[in-house]
């Protein structure tokens, strides 16, 4: 039986995933030989010697100590797209509220004191809240993942006029962006041109306070950001500087911190991108079938730390071998097979940066000695029989 921690709480369809009987799933489990979560932070975590793989219901995964689980070569599985219709509809959301200034009206609205001349008031102060409309207004999308192209492709739709920046865009998602909407290869070219600009890049080293007040400067003072990624990839101070001086007309963020809480300028929401039952549904199930797949049959999908290796399963005997990417690796330890005439009868093999994954079809199992003997090569982190 394989036993499930789990660090947060899931959506019931993630979990009916593993309702087959081979698995035990709980808050307080020990020796698990997997770990699912959400928000929680692993950082600090001591991770128990069981542990085979992670799982993390969503896309990001800044809360999860990624080298150290390379260095341990346990896979750290997250669900890409799986709340992209979410994310993509709040950013919509946002995108409406902001251009009709709909945030602002509202607080207006709100702080009304009963007055004979209630009527009259609202009337005469409407004007302070006059919008403009989306059609020929400029949509710029950072990020061109499977988020950016729904919102690219929407905000076309709209009859926007939209530009994308991604230098490392797929094939797959550059298909299926609208005709429309325009590629850019400098950022400056889209920063100096969009009415609203939107952020869909994930959180690391590279990408701190991305949008910072150099990229601000090239703005227009009129235009709007909304950051719905993570809270470190634009830069809280250079937003707040730039609306005292009137450098930037709104700031969408969907993590608040206390030096944007009240400013009347800045719209900020509990963390709501992938809030939704669907999307909650998604990414449970998504990660759950990546967990099961890879405890059942050794495959990896949807790893953001090594790379996605899959094989049928054609025989009783399977052996996956972890490496350092290193030459001739692969080859030493078919040799080694070879030499216990042991034959493979399919093979998978990729690498992802320094990781190199192996999953070997073997047509006859595999002695405690031969795996020694495999562990010994220069290189082998792990190896695991599948049976």
């Amino acid at each position: 039986m394989y036993k499930i921690l789990k660090l947060n709480n899931m959506a019931p369809e993630g979990l009916d995933v593993f309702g087959n009987g081979d698995y035990h799933l709980g808050d307080e489990v020990t020796a698990p030989d997997a770990i699912l979560l959400r928000s929680f932070n692993m950082h600090e975590m001591d991770i128990p010697e069981s542990v085979k793989a992670i799982g993390r219901a969503g896309s990001g995964v800044n809360n999860i100590p990624i080298d150290k689980l390379s260095k341990l070569a346990i896979p750290v599985f997250n669900a890409p797209g799986a709340n992209a219709n979410a994310v993509k509809e709040l950013a919509l959301a946002a995108i409406l509220i902001t251009a009709r200034n709909i945030h602002r009206a509202i607080d207006y609205v709100h702080n009304l004191k009963p007055s004979n001349n209630l009527k009259n008031d609202i009337e005469s102060a409407k004007k302070q809240y006059v919008g403009y409309e989306l059609p020929n207004k400029t949509l710029g999308v950072i990020g061109l993942g499977s988020i950016g192209v729904k919102i690219a492709n929407a905000g076309y739709d709209l009859g926007m006029k939209v530009l994308g920046f991604d230098p490392m865009i797929t094939v797959n998602n550059a298909i299926n962006l609208v005709p429309g909407v325009k590629k850019q290869d400098a950022l400056s070219e889209i920063l100096k041109n969009v009415d609203i600009l939107t952020i869909h890049i994930p959180y690391k080293n590279e990408t701190k306070d991305f949008i910072s007040m150099n990229e601000i400067n090239l703005m227009k003072n009129t235009a709007t950001i909304i950051n719905l990624s993570r809270e470190e990839i634009v830069n809280t101070d250079a937003v707040i500087e730039a609306l005292e001086n009137k450098k930037l007309d709104t700031y969408v963020t969907d993590f608040p911190n206390e030096s944007l809480i009240g400013n009347p300028d800045v719209l900020l929401l509990p963390h709501l991108g992938a809030s939704t039952k669907e999307a909650e549904a998604n990414c449970a199930v998504m990660v759950a079938n990546s967990i099961k797949s890879y405890l059942e049959n050794g495959d990896i999908i949807n790893s953001v730390n090594f790379p996605d290796v899959s094989l049928v399963s054609d025989t009783k005997h399977r052996l996956t071998i972890t490496n350092l990417n290193k030459p001739n690796i692969v080859g030493q330890f078919t040799s080694l097979l070879g030499k216990e005439n042991i034959n493979i009868n399919d093979l998978s093999h990729k690498n992802f940066k320094n990781i190199g994954y192996t999953i070997l079809n073997l047509d006859k199992s595999i002695s405690q000695k031969v795996i020694e003997q495999i562990q010994q090569i220069d290189g082998v982190i792990k190896t695991n029989i599948i049976s």
